[in-house]
C-alpha cells in the first residue's frame, strides 16, 4: 500500500492524474478491512490523495464519496480541514455553490470564526477601507519574508477564498467584500502563503473603484509577484483570470 502510495504521490505531482488515480485506488484496496484504527495515518493520507486523484480525473462523484469517508473516520476537525477544504472545491466546480458556502460556514464555525448573515453596503465600504489601510501599514520586504505559520491557518485564507466565490453567486455583494478582506487581512496579520496571491487578486477585482485603481492594481501586481516564491503551478489560471 505504502509503495502504491508513493507511485501515486509521484504521478499526481507530475499532473499524471490517471496513473494517480490507478495506483492510489490500488493502495486503498491492498489496506486491512480496520485500516482506519490500525493505520490511521496512512488511511488519512491515502484517503485525502485518492479523491484528490479523482477529482483532477472529473470523477467528481467518486471523490465525494472518497472525502465523505475521509471524515467520516477522521478523530478531529483538524485532521478534516484538508478535505472539507477539496469537497468544497469540488461542490464549487459542479456549480452546487450553495453547498460549497454552507460546507466552508460550517467549518468556520467549528474554528469559532463568526460568519454574518448580511453585510450592509456602508459596512463592506469601511471594511474595503480599513483593508486597504492596513496594507499600505504593513506591507513592506520585512512582511514579505514572513511566512504565515500552521497548516489552520493556510486552510483558512483559502477556505475565505471559496466562501467569497460561491457568495458572488448565492450571497449579496457585500458578502463578497466581507470574505476577500478577511483573507487579506488575515495574510496580512499572518504573513505570506500560496493562498495570498489569489486572496489579493480576488481583492483587487471586486474592489477597485475610480478613487482606488492605481494602489489595486499596484496590489495586484504584488499579488502576481509572491508566485515565484511558492509552487503554485494549478493556481496560474485563476490567478491570471484574476489579475487580468
Amino acid at each position: 500500500a505504502k509503495l502504491n502510495m508513493k507511485a501515486g504521490k509521484r504521478a499526481l505531482d507530475g499532473c499524471d492524474h490517471k496513473t494517480a488515480y490507478s495506483y492510489l485506488g490500488a493502495a486503498l484496496s491492498l489496506l486491512p478491512g480496520d485500516h482506519w484504527i490500525s493505520h490511521y495515518d496512512l488511511s488519512l493520507r491515502l484517503n485525502f490523495l485518492t479523491s484528490s486523484a479523482a477529482n483532477s480525473c472529473c470523477q467528481y462523484d467518486e471523490a465525494e464519496q472518497i472525502l465523505r469517508r475521509g471524515l467520516a473516520n477522521a478523530r478531529c476537525l483538524y485532521d478534516q480541514l484538508p478535505s472539507y477544504l477539496l469537497l468544497s472545491q469540488i461542490l464549487r466546480t459542479q456549480g452546487n455553490v450553495d453547498d460549497a458556502y454552507n460546507t466552508c460556514s460550517f467549518v468556520l464555525l467549528q474554528l469559532g470564526e463568526t460568519i454574518p448573515d448580511s453585510v450592509t453596503p456602508e459596512a463592506a465600504k469601511t471594511m474595503v477601507e480599513d483593508t486597504l489601510k492596513m496594507y499600505e501599514e504593513i506591507y513592506d520586504d520585512d512582511w514579505l519574508e514572513r511566512k504565515m505559520e500552521g497548516n489552520t491557518l493556510r486552510t483558512l485564507i483559502k477556505i475565505y477564498n471559496v466562501m467569497a466565490f460561491s457568495s458572488y453567486f448565492c450571497k449579496s455583494y457585500s458578502m463578497v467584500v466581507y470574505f476577500t478582506c478577511k483573507a487579506v487581512q488575515l495574510s496580512l496579520r499572518n504573513g505570506i502563503c500560496e493562498h495570498t496571491p489569489l486572496s489579493f487578486l480576488q481583492f483587487t477585482g471586486n474592489e477597485t473603484n475610480d478613487d482606488d485603481a492605481v494602489l489595486c492594481y499596484r496590489i495586484a501586481k504584488n499579488a502576481m509577484s509572491l508566485q515565484e516564491r511558492f509552487d503554485m503551478a494549478t493556481q496560474i489560471p485563476e490567478l491570471y483570470f484574476n489579475f487580468y
